[in-house]
């Protein structure tokens, strides 16, 4: 069947269209991609303005998280955004991740499929979200807790694994990118684009501490396009617990510290509580003093990997299979 898929991922950080774009690789369907990303299909204004330093009533009194007034960039992205769907009549529509358009599209009748975030969500904004929506897909294993905010939707709740763009790349079986400093064991500091508190300053201090580590910061004016290469090949990664950096790292099947970092709804240390409850990875709660690091690096490498139970391999795959059947669904 002819299956039309509309996807809206948000702008903070790239996990989102990434995830987006991990899970198109499956749709057997027509997939547009909106976003104010660069790299989206379609590309969407910000709905912020540089001059405006006081936004009025951006939550319309606690019923939504961010719709500023007057905002031009706010208009004109919900009429893109209700323009194709005028013109493409898409079947479903995948929304990664934002109460505003979810809401916005399911008002134009479309049926919305939305991720189903970590933290704490029992604000009105995501309640009513969840209620709304056909299917609500969890980047997280089956086994992983349902937290109580979404507990009254499991009827409609896929907990599909951890979703890597990764999974199908032969970089997996690359060789060693490590060409220095062989006898040392080797740390891979992996982060994101969302942002972070760590400093290069601090790992120089934390590589001077542990003589025996070699450490390879990657991310800010390190980044590099693919880490798999490096988180396969290393001895322990460390990482704040954004959900594509943790399936990412599952993938490579490394083991891992995780420092989550401050973000809305505490997603990050819910992400780190479910880790830790499983067993998967050593979680540090807050950045370590630098003179401690050589006795958390050895604790992590104690730690067997089973990254297994993170259920990354074929999760795109099912999210993709979840997204045709509601689309089929509503024919």
């Amino acid at each position: 069947m002819n299956i039309t898929v509309g996807m809206y991922a948000h702008h903070q950080g790239a996990g989102h269209l990434q995830r987006c774009r991990a899970i198109a690789e499956h749709l057997s369907a027509q997939v547009t991609i909106l976003s104010s990303l660069p790299d989206a299909d379609i590309g969407l204004p910000l709905d912020t303005a540089p001059e405006i330093e006081n936004y009025a009533e951006f939550t319309a009194d606690n019923t939504l998280h961010w719709v500023p007034l007057h905002v031009d960039g706010l208009r004109q992205r919900m009429a893109l955004i209700a323009q194709w769907i005028q013109i493409n009549k898409p079947d479903v529509f995948f929304v990664d991740v934002s109460v505003e358009v979810a809401q916005f599209v399911r008002l134009m009748g479309v049926p919305v499929i939305t991720i189903a975030m970590p933290g704490e969500r029992t604000d009105t904004p995501h309640q009513t979200m969840y209620a709304q929506a056909t299917a609500l897909i969890a980047a997280c294993p089956s086994d992983a807790p349902v937290p109580a905010h979404l507990q009254g939707f499991a009827d409609k709740l896929y907990a599909v694994g951890g979703i890597s763009r990764f999974e199908a790349q032969e970089s997996l079986t690359s060789e060693s990118p490590y060409t220095e400093q062989p006898k040392k064991m080797q740390a891979v500091v992996l982060q994101g684009r969302g942002g972070t508190a760590w400093t290069q300053d601090y790992w120089d201090a934390v590589a001077l501490a542990c003589p025996s580590w070699n450490f390879t910061v990657l991310g800010g004016n390190n980044r590099v396009e693919n880490p798999m290469p490096y988180l396969t090949h290393a001895d322990v990664v460390i990482s704040a617990s954004g959900q594509n950096s943790v399936a990412d790292i599952a993938l490579a099947g490394t083991s891992a510290i995780f420092i989550p970092q401050e973000r809305a709804f505490g997603e990050q240390r819910a992400t780190a509580r479910v880790l830790e409850y499983l067993g998967l990875a050593t979680v540090v709660w807050d950045l370590p003093q630098e003179n401690t690091w050589a006795g958390i690096l050895e604790q992590a490498c104690k730690k067997p990997a089973q990254w297994n139970r993170w259920q990354v391999v074929g999760a795109a795959q099912r999210a993709a299979r979840i997204i045709e059947e509601k689309a089929g669904k509503t024919w």
